[in-house]
């Protein structure tokens, strides 16, 4: 026969601790709490298979080793610069301004556009549909 090792010894005491420990503990637990706890181990339970195969696939995309991309020369590229733009005669002692650039030296905005036009509501169940201007705010006194 075998003789128990100190190791045997301690693991069997920790394996008949927790067994006692959780016999009473589902003796006082409520139905709801312990049903509860059995959907978060079944839960947990659940998620080892997936964990494994995640865990799987990416060990397998790591291991590959990465291929050394092959090595090409440089490419030159040769540019013409273009030519620079005219200098025109300042118009009445101002300088001609750039393109994109107004005369006040800001950015050349676009004109404003027109105001929306007022919108339609139908109201369901209403006699018939509103426009924004004849609604009336409501005001809290």
């Amino acid at each position: 026969m075998k003789t128990f090792t100190f190791k045997m010894i301690i693991t069997l005491s920790l394996l008949a601790f927790a067994i006692t420990l959780a016999i009473v503990i589902g003796q006082r637990m409520s139905s709801e709490a312990m049903a509860v706890l059995m959907g978060v181990v079944a839960g947990v339970a659940a998620s080892i298979p997936t964990s494994l195969i995640v865990v799987w696939i990416a060990a397998k995309f790591m291991l590959k080793p990465n291929e050394p991309a092959p090595v090409e020369p440089p490419r030159v590229v040769v540019m013409q610069q273009p030519a620079p733009a005219p200098q025109s005669a300042p118009a009445y002692g101002y300088p001609t301004p750039q393109p994109g650039y107004g005369w006040g030296g800001g950015p050349a905005y676009p004109a404003v556009a027109a105001p929306p036009m007022p919108r339609r509501f139908t109201v369901i169940g209403g006699a018939g549909n509103l426009e924004e201007s004849s609604l009336q705010s409501l005001e809290v006194e």
